[in-house]
């Protein structure tokens, strides 16, 4: 491995993890593999985005079951997907390096090459990273490459040069950030030391450093979120819904005060 690159040696053996214990049960894991194999199969095959099937995948669940009751298996793997990139990040966001909370909405799944563009990659293990809520949300499905959208291979870490990809790169090796937090305020300063990590500094960095400071540096105002985001975790479906929309219009208003800034 290069100072800024990963090696495909080392790509291979994070995604053999992954498919290792690709469901927290044993009795489950078979399945999981089974079904995530599939639905990347066809994603790559049809270059339609699979992530939303594999979501809705459901199995029934141990007899007896006299209701036909059933679990939601796709939504497990995806879970074991979290926990499996998160171990791997050591629970900082794959952007702005901040700590990742345990909430699952409030670390989602990165697409890195966007699911709008380069669908076919969408259950690429390369592809694949976790987020802050608020990376996620502010990256959403901008597409930072040039990278060809009918490629059939996903890039390799050496044809990664026009963005910043938190899969290929190593971090250390693009961006030096200094973080300071106090009990009232935080302050985040980031600086590219590459091409790639100048990219993800002018094009994210930058923002996501104002965004901070606003949530922070207004003491009510940051308690208020992270109360709703705790509060999000196990809500019934109904509020679930209701409270991520709340909270990401809220979101977006702060990124409204930020780029008026």
């Amino acid at each position: 491995m290069s100072a800024t690159t990963r090696s495909i040696e080392e790509l291979d053996r994070d995604e053999a993890a992954f498919l290792a214990r690709p469901h927290k049960y044993q009795s489950l894991q078979s399945e999981a593999r089974k079904i995530w194999a599939e639905e990347q199969k066809i994603s790559v095959s049809s270059g339609e985005d699979g992530w939303s099937r594999l979501a809705q995948h459901t199995v029934p669940k141990p007899n007896p079951n006299p209701k036909g009751e059933t679990r939601p298996i796709g939504m497990e793997i995806i879970s074991a997907l979290r926990r499996h990139l998160a171990n791997l990040q050591g629970t900082r966001c794959c952007y702005c390096r901040r700590w990742l909370q345990n909430i699952a909405h409030a670390r989602p799944v990165e697409h890195i090459l966007s699911r709008d563009d380069y669908s076919r990659f969408s259950l690429h293990y390369r592809n694949l990273a976790l987020a802050c809520r608020d990376c996620n949300q502010q990256k959403s499905n901008k597409n930072w490459t040039t990278w060809d959208q009918t490629a059939a291979a996903y890039p390799l870490p050496e044809e990664a040069k026009d963005y910043f990809h938190p899969r290929l790169h190593v971090y250390d090796g693009h961006i030096r950030y200094v973080r300071v937090e106090t009990n009232d305020a935080a302050i985040a300063i980031y600086q590219g030391l590459t091409e790639q990590g100048r990219q993800l500094c002018r094009d994210h960095l930058k923002k996501i450093s104002q965004v901070d400071a606003l949530f922070k540096n207004n003491r009510q105002l940051s308690g208020a979120i992270e109360r709703l985001q705790a509060a999000g975790d196990n809500p019934e479906e109904a509020e679930k819904v209701k409270l991520n929309e709340f909270v990401d219009a809220l979101h977006e208003a702060i990124y409204r005060i930020a780029r008026d800034r």
